[in-house]
């Protein structure tokens, strides 16, 4: 039977009820894959290791550099899963990860940097086809068997179950590439499900399989199998050299759902409790509502718009790595991150014009005290933190050249970022009596000179003060020259202040405790401490980083963040009265993005009507000020406001 022939036919009762089950169930998926639509905590994606693992190879293949090493680990679990029902397609597999590595190996070597950049080019296009048609082929042998043995229920829904699992390897590429096709065979697996029949309990509710059914759906899905994953597969030309390579020819580089574009083990989490934000402003009694420039800049803090595709669609902004101005040590993307707190910022991912095509990850760093910080950069590559932040906008996340007055606010905002107080610092950096006896000892030692570190001591560098900071670049060692005795290696000086709550540690959080770093520059220099003066040292580093309420003493936080979102407001009227008309559709589309993700945290559900009503009068607002009706848009500013201050007493 033709692919479509049975569509064309006037459908029955069931089936209206099973295709309708279909999309709904389709709708579901796509509901659940937009930010917008969840909460602002995102659950780990539960899939089959097989699928987990191909979603991730594909997403691996279209970094540069590829992590070789991480796609065969996949390789060979996707080998594990097949090996007991398929041992020559595992074999394959592992093969095929033996021969890449090689390969990568000899093309390294090359150098023509554009001919082994074809030749990485079209190994990844061979790892992706083979792997694609070997998992399209275990899918394919558990349908098979699954209709086969439709009479022995448990043994039928067990492969139909797998095989299910799996398809979800290509359900993105299929959604992007071939979206009616996509709903299309939902309405397949969700017909099989019901042809499947069931036993019963003790025979009770038991439904015979409808094998024909079953046999056409299945059908659908083996003839869609064979020809776009196992006969076609790999036979498409390769694209120019920015182009995706995807199971599917036609796959735009952006075109995934935003839930989809990250590969499996993510996690963009922010960390709750959240750390606690000190603004000097709002310590000294100000109210963020008089200081425009500074809200303005908190807005574009939290806005996943100043930035450029793929981060506005995944929701990324400068918060989720800075959470409250601080770190996000949960932040880990594979192929990006080493580990968790890191990433590798110029990746071909976020910024492919920016890409350097080197795996050089970084530790994702504390900001508090930014203005006391400069230069900026793990390698102090720049003096100005407005050329910094302009950096991190256009080259970083591929957004579009701000407009001025979104640095100003930008720059405002951060230089407002205090540092935690500590009570067992002196104001020139030194410990007083309320600092433990170790830490005091460890200070001693701080204040050292070593013969090994060419007679200097640790204050050298983090003068103790000026915010334990020397305001220059240093080789440490700690990073790969370009080649023998280049001088590329030198690093800015970090400051200590607050580090306790900034781990991991050096630029790449090569190192994970304090403790660590002080092994690290005994080992690395010399310096032959005892075990009692390193436990001190790292006593005085513990203290010197500490802070008095580093966290939020609450995980419920919608109270503040609506609050915030108030504060995000306020400078409206200063803009429309600049003309900054797409920094007000900023603020509006940002402001409605973000009560929608947190509009679940609300601890009375009742409440859940006049959050949809505020950021219902964000869109309008926003729809107004696209068509010129500013009368419409202050009408619409003037109700969320409204709405707001007579709700904020309950919306918790």
């Amino acid at each position: 039977m033709p692919r479509n022939a049975r569509h064309t036919a006037s459908p029955s009762r069931s089936d209206r009820t099973s295709r309708a089950l279909g999309v709904l169930a389709v709708l579901t998926i796509l509901v659940a894959s937009d930010p917008a639509a969840r909460a602002h905590i995102v659950p780990p994606q539960q899939l089959h290791p097989v699928a987990t693992s191909y979603r991730r190879i594909e997403f691996l293949l279209n970094l540069n550099p590829i992590p070789w090493d991480s796609v065969n680990l996949d390789l060979a679990t996707i080998a594990a899963q097949l090996e007991s029902f398929d041992a020559a397609g595992a074999d394959d597999l592992r093969k095929l990860g033996r021969e890449t590595l090689a390969r990568v190996a000899s093309a390294a070597k090359s150098e023509d940097t554009m001919l082994a950049a074809d030749k990485r080019r079209l190994i990844a296009h061979r790892v992706l086809s083979r792997t694609t048609r070997t998992v399209a082929r275990a899918i394919r042998f558990d349908l098979d068997t699954a209709r086969a043995n439709l009479a022995d229920y448990s043994s039928a829904s067990d492969h139909f179950e797998r095989a299910r699992q799996m398809w979800a390897a290509f359900e993105p590429a299929i959604e992007a590439a071939q979206p009616a096709e996509f709903v299309r065979l939902g309405e397949c697996w969700l017909a099989m499900v019901s042809a499947l029949g069931y036993p019963g309990l003790a025979g009770i509710g038991a439904r015979q399989p409808d094998t024909a059914t079953f046999h056409e759906e299945s059908g659908e899905i083996v003839e869609y199998l064979d020809a776009n994953f196992i006969d076609q597969v790999g036979t498409q030309t390769l694209g120019p050299t920015l182009a995706r390579l995807a199971p599917l020819p036609g796959v735009a580089r952006d075109a995934y759902p935003p839930g989809q574009r990250l590969p499996p083990g993510f996690n963009v989490n922010k960390q709750i409790p959240r750390p606690r934000q000190i603004l000097g402003m709002v310590t000294r009694g100000v109210d963020e509502r008089e200081t425009p420039l500074i809200a303005l800049g908190d807005m574009a803090f939290d806005s996943a718009l100043i930035f450029g595709e793929p981060a506005r669609s995944l929701a990324i902004t400068c918060n989720t790595c800075h959470n409250k101005g601080v770190t996000n040590p949960n932040f880990f993307i594979p192929g990006l991150s080493r580990i968790p707190g890191g990433m590798d910022v110029s990746n071909s991912f976020f910024g492919a014009h920016a890409n350097n095509g080197i795996f050089d990850p970084l530790d994702i760093p504390d900001l508090r005290g930014l203005r006391f910080t400069a230069p900026y950069g793990r390698n102090g590559r720049f003096d100005s933190l407005r050329e910094f932040t302009r950096n991190v906008i256009v080259n970083e996340f591929s957004g579009q050249e701000p407009e001025p007055m979104l640095l100003d606010a930008l720059v405002a905002y951060m230089l407002e970022f205090e540092f935690l107080p500590n009570p067992a610092l002196e104001p020139d950096g030194t410990l007083n009596d309320r600092a433990p006896a170790a830490a005091r000892r460890g200070e001693a030692l701080f204040n050292r000179p070593f013969a090994n570190m060419a007679g200097r001591s640790c204050a050298s560098c983090h003068d103790p003060s000026d915010h334990f900071l020397d305001r220059k670049r240093h080789d440490i060692g700690t990073v790969r020259g370009a080649e023998p005795d280049s001088r590329d290696r030198a690093l800015d000086t970090p400051t200590l202040l607050g580090i306790k709550y900034s781990a991991p540690y050096f630029h790449d959080g090569r190192l994970a405790t304090l403790a660590e770093v002080v092994d690290w520059f005994n080992d690395r220099y010399s310096l032959r401490l005892t075990g009692s003066q390193r436990m001190d040292l790292s006593a005085y580093l513990e203290t010197v980083g500490d802070g008095v309420e580093a966290y939020e003493d609450t995980v419920y936080t919608l109270a503040s963040e609506l609050e915030e979102f108030d504060f995000f407001l306020s400078p409206y009227e200063l803009l429309v009265e600049r003309g900054e008309t797409n920094l007000i559709d900023t603020t509006f589309g940002t402001i409605a993005f973000e009560i929608r993700a947190h509009k679940w945290d609300v601890q009375d559900p009742a409440n859940l009507p006049v959050l949809d009503r505020l950021a219902g009068l964000m869109d309008r607002a926003r729809a107004a000020l696209a068509a010129g009706d500013l009368s419409t848009t202050d009408r619409m500013v003037n109700e969320y406001r409204a709405l707001y201050r007579s709700n904020a007493g309950i919306l918790e």
